[in-house]
């Protein structure tokens, strides 16, 4: 398939992962550029949908969904989008920057994770601030091993983030990385021996509606991620 390429809040994007149209380890969906599409107001809107697919080596996979990756790499800086993310069960949203020449590190700015009421409501004692399981993650290579700072705090706003756009947003510099949701702190590093796995290197970044596994087969699992635009301020 011809890779398929948009200019969408100033940037050009593709519609695919930058190693193809799937990703073998995740192979019950695939990157479908029908499920990108850009409205009249220049909201982008990324879709999940039962389309089967075969591919060589792999077989048949059934959902495609919507993705953006972009084509520029990233200096320091500030990122953010506004967006309401999508409803549906299974459902596995996010907004992240990875390396540009290799993976990891990567910062998911947020990762959202829907129950099975097709919302993402999911307080927990351990948690017990965090309302929705819409959270930040960072992964890193440490002697050669590759690691994960795990759920660190969840979004705790009261507006349900699949009814309601929020802004959602990474500073990074050499001394910090900050994430916060409509304004509120979420996560912030300062740890020089944390941060130096994300110094000196390009990020790109990737917005994407993802399925966190295979549904029941022939199920349409439609959803809907609506995001109003892409900001970048150079650090």
């Amino acid at each position: 398939m011809k890779m398929s390429k948009i200019n969408w809040s100033g940037y050009k994007w593709q519609t695919r992962e930058r190693w193809g149209d799937i990703h073998p380890d995740k192979a019950y969906v695939w990157y479908d550029p029908k499920c990108v599409k850009v409205d009249n107001w220049g909201y982008a809107h990324l879709e999940t949908h039962y389309n089967p697919r075969v591919f060589p080596n792999i077989g048949e996979s059934k959902y495609g969904v919507g993705l953006l990756s972009s084509v520029d790499d990233f200096d320091y800086g500030y990122f953010e989008i506004e967006a309401k993310l999508p409803s549906a069960r299974n459902l596995w949203p996010a907004f992240w920057l990875y390396a540009a020449d290799s993976w990891p590190p990567e910062i998911d700015i947020f990762e959202g994770y829907t129950n099975n009421n097709n919302n993402y409501l999911n307080p927990k004692i351990k948690t017990p601030l965090g309302f929705w399981d819409v959270v930040p993650n960072f992964h890193y290579k440490e002697n050669g091993s590759n690691k994960s700072t795990g759920i660190t705090r969840k979004y705790w706003g009261f507006r349900d983030p699949s009814k309601h756009f929020i802004k959602y947003s990474c500073l990074w510099t050499s001394d910090l990385i900050e994430i916060k949701y409509d304004g509120h702190l979420i996560k912030r590093i300062t740890d020089k021996g944390l941060l130096k796995y994300f110094t000196g290197m390009k990020m790109r970044v990737i917005i994407n509606n993802q399925l966190k596994g295979e549904p029941n087969n022939g199920e349409d699992q439609y959803s809907d991620f609506v995001v109003k635009y892409f900001k970048y301020e150079k650090n």
